[in-house]
């Protein structure tokens, strides 16, 4: 391309306006070591989803037959397959009622078992941030005390 005489080409316009030293560039930081108060894991929101979840998926353990009992009876088996497809449901519950949670790592747990009026007690354990990481327990008890579940959602910030 031609240009008038007298002018400098583009590259050589900045050198020129500040005598051939180039200008020192002040960046700013662009990531956060800590979520927003608006980005901020809510156990009340998870816990509601994980309920909503536990009761609609549990619900087929309530049909009863002529006599008024429950037809459903515990197997190993099943409730190992109904723990995982919760667990599934209850994560993507959870994400959708919290909306965008981009730092977040979320992980459900879901423990289904058999009650038979004995102790239960569930534990885990992770590295914690005490100021940034939660987690939400739902749990769901079959009203003819056959079956008890639990659902846990550990909710992780990374940065």
């Amino acid at each position: 391309s031609l240009r008038p005489p007298g002018t400098l080409a583009p590259s050589r316009m900045a050198d020129a306006d500040t005598g051939g030293v180039e200008p020192v560039k002040i960046y700013e930081n662009t990531f956060r070591l800590e979520p927003t108060e608006e980005q901020r894991f809510k156990p009340s929101v998870a816990v509601n989803a994980m309920k909503e979840t536990l009761e609609a998926s549990m619900s087929y353990t309530l049909e009863k037959d002529e006599g008024g009992q429950y037809v459903w009876e515990y197997d190993r088996e099943e409730a190992a397959d109904v723990a995982k497809e919760v667990s599934q449901e209850c994560t993507a519950r959870v994400k959708a009622a919290l909306g965008e949670q981009p730092r977040y790592k979320l992980i459900c747990h879901v423990v289904v078992s058999e009650n038979v009026q004995q102790s239960f007690r569930v534990s885990s354990r992770c590295l914690w941030d005490k100021a940034f990481d939660n987690c939400a327990t739902a749990e769901w008890r079959h009203p003819g005390g056959k079956l008890i579940a639990l659902a846990m959602c550990f909710a992780l910030y990374y940065e």
